[in-house]
């Protein structure tokens, strides 16, 4: 090669070099519009990617040329600028986002354990906003919970898309959390709804589908989960007070109970601050409650009537069924800044007491329909308390750990000797780390759980006579959630193990699914999930009785496990000024060693009541749940600037839950058949005992400069099938409960609709009315349980 070329290839091949080593850098700091930095914002060319650090800076090196970077934060407006960079140029971006003004960029962390968009998630999720339950004059969650389309209650026990049914309070196989910390009582497994923080929500999400990988045993079903929120730069006070009154009951004969109107009143208060670099929230509330039922009757020892307790109202007094009153507290204290960079620390404690009379079988359907069946009525003196410590640590190179501890105390001093109190002891130790590399993503997250917990109860005997018994779980778990360009992948596995006294299990479960955005707000989903379920202590020990009818224990409960399999399709709608998201799925979850609450012949023929015929949990073969769900959440936006708004949330949802082994014989051990034939009212398709097929929920609220009006609207089909035992007892006259007669007179149930009205009366004043079942309908869920009538609220609130 001539020397002129050689030289002039070389020069070629420099030039090329010196222009792939020429870089530039573009550094900053991201705020929010409250000038609060945000921390885990994402900065990209499209190739090159990074993230803020704990203190709300980036850094980002780039070639020489021309780049278009965007910060993107999920929840605020993705800002975009375009540079061009020169070799060695050190560039300044400062950047401040807003909030996103669409509502299509919901943020969830419930279904990875981080921060993603509601619509890249791969289970089915619905999420409750604040302004929902503050506005609707909440007093215990579950009145709000039940708006959630696929969610239903019975007798305060969650039920998700007919995953399960009725329990007597023992084993509820859907987790409920407070910011991922189960509160679940440790003996029985039930969550009291009246102990959970209303005054001070971010958001609830609840995950539908089998959740057990990352949630442990009682997410056989799905996930509650309760967030609670962090002050920001402003301080906030907020006081609200309501009263109500109920509603006269539509069947005349019932007034008889109703010598006075019932009311209810409550006081809710909340103050949070950012005082230095601490967070503080203070919060709590106080409810005295009359109920709706009638009022408590006294007998002698040989159980005749000698009086009934009736007086006005008094907030402080219990002398109705049905009525409450509770008092709870809660502070919740974090370093948001430390010594340290990349460490939090701080604890959050919340401690209720109460007292309750309570009962789960009404008197007689004409004349007794809102007072209780003779030993049916349990008064509780109750007081819970958690501890939660934790500490939190953001490495330099990324790694997220968290150690949070949770203690639980309760006491229930129950009437008749059926008192119980529990001690859990929670501690869950994490890892986390999120990979980047242009457009792909991973995160990865490992996990380990201990859970003790130890219990005093005269209910449950069936372990130890001293009614000692503990429990304890040991896990471990790991989640993979993978993004790449416009598909994301999640995979995970979860290894528990269980002990009550001495008998111990263990079981693996694992998880998958997927989700890719077909368009630019059509999103395809599947996920297959497996569940199980380890008897609770209630379940396997608990001996009591309900009058005549007696509850035995059943030490051999073996533990219960599902595979749980969706396909969905979520479908950004934009019409006008609504944008929301409409989502489609189909489902199937199928069960093995379904554990059900079942009538019959468990004691001893000769020496217990009702020759040993009572309730027992069991383990009642397999069965499956079959159905399709659609449901709309977004808003609106119209009028001058977009000062009007509506928010809709609203769902459909069908399930066949079935069972898949009718003939089997769970009661080896007697001469008692007990198989799903023999114990079932109406068999009808092998349908499953207290499930509803049909769920209808709706809620829309107009929100304008000077108020807001909303709606609630919600319906469910009558319960096919329950426990024969119940109707056969009142037919052959052995009680006089009138079920015969209810059902033929109400052969399906009403819908129930609430509604709300409130006024901006200055900047910090607000009065609202709300009304709920504003048509007054009288009807039963469960058998033997009538639902509350009208409820009208006065509420006040002064936030300042």
């Amino acid at each position: 090669m001539p020397k002129n070329q050689f030289y002039a290839l070389l020069a070629v091949m420099l030039a090329f070099v010196s222009e792939g080593l020429a870089q530039a850098t573009v550094t900053g700091l991201v705020k929010d519009n409250n000038d609060e930095i945000v921390i885990g914002a994402y900065i990209t060319n499209g190739s090159e990617t990074v993230a803020t650090d704990f203190e709300g800076n980036y850094s980002i090196t780039l070639p020489a040329g021309i780049h278009t970077l965007k910060c993107s934060f999920i929840g605020m407006a993705t800002i975009e600028k375009q540079f061009d960079l020169k070799d060695g140029d050190a560039v300044q971006w400062p950047i401040q986002l807003s909030p996103e003004a669409k509502a299509l960029d919901m943020a969830v962390v419930s279904a990875g354990r981080f921060e993603q968009s509601v619509a890249e998630v791969t289970v089915s999720m619905e999420i409750l906003q604040p302004a929902l339950v503050e506005n609707k004059a909440t007093t215990s969650l579950e009145s709000a919970i039940e708006q959630t389309p696929g969610v239903s209650l019975v007798d305060g026990e969650p039920q998700i898309r007919s995953g399960s049914g009725f329990s007597y309070g023992a084993g509820s196989r859907v987790m409920v959390l407070v910011d991922d910390m189960p509160v679940l009582s440790g003996d029985a497994g039930r969550p009291t709804w009246g102990f959970l923080p209303l005054e001070n929500l971010e958001q609830i999400e609840v995950i539908k589908g089998a959740s057990s990988v990352l949630y442990g045993s009682a997410a056989l079903s799905g996930v509650i989960n309760v967030r609670t929120r962090y002050p920001d730069a402003r301080p906030l006070t907020r006081i609200t007070l309501q009263h109500g009154a109920y509603a006269n009951p539509r069947s005349a004969d019932s007034t008889q109970y109703w010598d006075n109107t019932l009311q209810q009143s409550n006081i809710r208060f909340l103050h949070s601050r950012q005082l230095g670099g601490w967070d503080i929230v203070i919060g709590g509330n106080l409810l005295g409650n009359d109920g709706f039922k009638g009022p408590e009757i006294l007998t002698d020892s040989l159980g005749a009537v000698t009086d009934t307790v009736s007086t006005g109202y008094n907030p402080l007094s219990v002398d109705r069924f049905d009525a409450n009153k509770q008092a709870r507290f809660n502070l919740n204290i974090r370093r948001r800044e430390s010594k340290i960079k990349g460490l939090r620390y701080g604890l959050s404690t919340n401690w209720q007491k109460g007292e309750s009379l309570n009962t789960l079988l009404w008197d007689n359907s004409s004349t007794g329909l809102y007072s209780s069946y003779a030993g049916a009525a349990t008064r509780t003196k109750q007081l819970v308390g958690t501890v939660d410590p934790f500490v939190e640590y953001m490495s330099e190179s990324g790694v997220k750990m968290s150690f949070r501890n949770r203690w639980q105390h309760l006491v229930n001093d129950n009437s008749d000797n059926k008192g119980n109190s529990s001690d859990v002891f929670y501690s869950e130790l994490q890892a986390q780390k999120t990979l980047e590399s242009g457009e792909n993503r991973i995160t990865i997250t490992y996990g380990a759980v201990r859970q003790k917990t130890f219990s005093e109860a005269d209910l449950y005997m069936g372990g130890n006579e001293d009614g000692i018994n503990t429990a304890e779980n040991l896990s471990f778990y790991n989640q993979i959630d993978q993004t790449y360009s416009k598909l994301n992948i999640s995979t995970g596995i979860r290894y528990e193990q269980f002990t009550i006294n001495d008998k111990t299990e263990s079981k693996p479960v694992f998880r998958a699914g997927t989700n890719y955005q077909l368009a630019e707000e059509t999103y395809l989903r599947g996920s297959f999930g497996q569940g199980f379920r380890f008897p609770t202590i209630a379940e396997k020990f608990i001996r009591t009785g309900l009058g005549d009818l007696q509850i035995y224990p059943n030490t051999d409960l073996r533990p219960e496990f599902s595979t749980n399999i969706e396909a969905g399709i979520k479908q950004g709608v934009k019409v006008g000024g609504f944008m929301g998201y409409l989502d489609v799925a189909v489902f199937e979850q199928k069960f093995e060693d379904f554990v059900e609450f079942t009538f019959g012949q468990w004691g001893d023929v000769f020496t217990d009541p009702m020759y040993g015929l009572g309730f027992r949990s069991m383990n009642t073969g397999e069965s499956r749940v079959r159905g399709a769900e659609a449901s709309l959440m977004g808003q609106a936006k119209f009028g001058k600037n977009n000062q009007h708004t509506i928010d809709v949330i609203a769902g459909y949802t069908y399930t066949n839950p079935i069972s898949l082994t009718p003939d089997y014989n769970y009661n080896q051990d007697s001469t008692f058949e007990a198989t799903y034939l023999e114990t079932s009212f109406d068999t009808t398709n092998y349908i499953l005992k207290y499930r509803s097929q049909h769920l209808v929920r709706f809620d829309a609220q107009w929100t304008h400069p000077r108020g807001f009006v909303g709606v609630s609207a919600r319906y469910q089909s009558m319960m096919q099938n329950f426990d024969k035992i119940f109707y056969e007892l009142d037919q052959t006259g052995f009680v006089q409960w009138g079920l015969p007669n209810w059902l033929d007179a109400n052969p399906t149930l009403p819908w129930i609709v609430d509604m709300r009205v409130g006024w901006e009366l200055s900047e910090t004043q607000k009065v609202s009315i709300v009304a709920s079942n504003i048509f007054n309908k009288e009807y039963a869920i469960r058998p033997m349980a009538i639902e509350a009538p009208r409820l009208v609220n006065l509420v006040y609130t002064y936030e300042l």
